[in-house]
């Protein structure tokens, strides 16, 4: 059982400030020089956020939101997503407050039990995932405010720890998923709910749903929940291109056996199993042969600016509060996504 010595830590109220129209992601496969210029683009562009994903063997989630927080002002940085079962609690609240100290205030902590897969090569089991997240948000909030914490819980131990620094200040917490269970948890204790990328608009729908019903199980006021997605987004004059690269993205995404209903629910003809297979033997071109190019407009956005634009109306309609996009490639495709940041921006500010 957890028992928290602490002050009564409540759910961090939604402000002004998180009604984020749009924001760009980072799967942290680009370096750091490149990264560092987009986030500039991107804030110039209207974006309101950037979100730095947490893959394991590439860039660092939390290093490279510090260093995007120099070369901006205004947008919320958020990681994606820490894993309990890599990251314990104290470490992970001193690094986002460090963080937030640093960019005065202007972060979200994004949380999910994290890649089975990736977790495994860790040597890592995530057993008991729902009572760990839950345990997880909850220590971290009681050691934002700034006492010292007792916590015998299932993966986590804390005898006494306490936040010396930035006390009182409560970060928003995000938990990432698309498991219904998980999905449920987020809508009943989470700040916000964060959609993988990838995702059909039937499973994005289906998610959603699932979140709702943990707030309705609650009696929560569903604005106090923000709903947002993460988008793969591939932009180029040369739509074939466009969409063979994202056969690619999509490739590295679906080795995780939790986008096995989310294939299902494209029509398509795709054989997940031995996607996961391949990724096991470290087959990546396998696994990148074995999906159709419609997929890269069922699971994605990819094409020439016009087919783009067409394809994001669909995910806009889908009622998400804030939807993140990836902006990679070259100069001149890194430039048209940002053209479609600019776009939407400006669109939702003039409503």
């Amino acid at each position: 059982m957890s028992a928290i010595s602490a002050a009564t830590v409540r759910v961090a109220t939604p402000c002004k400030e998180w009604l984020m129209a749009v924001g760009v992601f980072f799967d942290g496969f680009s370096s750091t020089a490149e990264m560092l210029e987009v986030c500039r683009e991107a804030e110039l562009a209207g974006a309101s956020s950037l979100w730095f994903a947490q893959h394991m063997g590439y860039r660092e989630a939390v290093v490279s939101a510090t260093a995007a927080a120099s070369v901006t002002q205004r947008v919320t940085l958020v990681p994606v997503a820490i894993s309990p079962y890599l990251w314990p609690p104290l470490p992970v609240a001193m690094a986002i407050s460090t963080l937030g100290e640093f960019a005065q205030g202007r972060v979200i902590l994004n949380v999910s039990v994290g890649n089975i897969l990736n977790l495994g090569e860790s040597g890592v089991e995530p057993v008991k995932p729902i009572r760990i997240m839950r345990e997880y948000v909850e220590v971290l909030r009681a050691l934002w405010a700034g006492q010292p914490v007792t916590h015998a819980g299932a993966l986590h131990k804390l005898r006494g720890a306490k936040m010396v620094f930035d006390q009182g200040r409560q970060y928003p917490i995000y938990i990432a998923s698309t498991g219904p269970q998980m999905l449920k948890l987020a809508g009943e204790i989470a700040d916000g709910v964060l959609l993988s990328a990838g995702l059909t608009l039937a499973s994005t729908r289906r998610c959603l749903d699932f979140a709702q019903g943990g707030v309705q199980a609650k009696g929560r006021d569903p604005a106090a929940v923000r709903t947002c997605s993460l988008i793969n987004c591939k932009v180029s004059q040369d739509g074939a291109a466009a969409k063979a690269a994202m056969l690619r993205k999509l490739a590295f995404l679906f080795r995780s056996r939790g986008h096995a209903e989310n294939i299902k629910s494209s029509d398509l003809d795709i054989d997940h199993q031995a996607i996961i297979a391949a990724h096991a033997r470290h087959d990546f071109e396998g696994a990148v042969r074995l999906l159709p190019v419609e997929a890269a407009n069922v699971f994605a956005v990819a094409g020439t600016p016009a087919q783009c634009r067409t394809r994001l109306e669909e995910y806009l309609a889908v009622g998400l509060d804030e939807f993140i996009i990836e902006v990679s490639g070259n100069a001149e495709e890194r430039k048209l996504a940002l053209d479609l940041v600019r776009e939407v921006a400006r669109r939702q500010a003039s409503t």
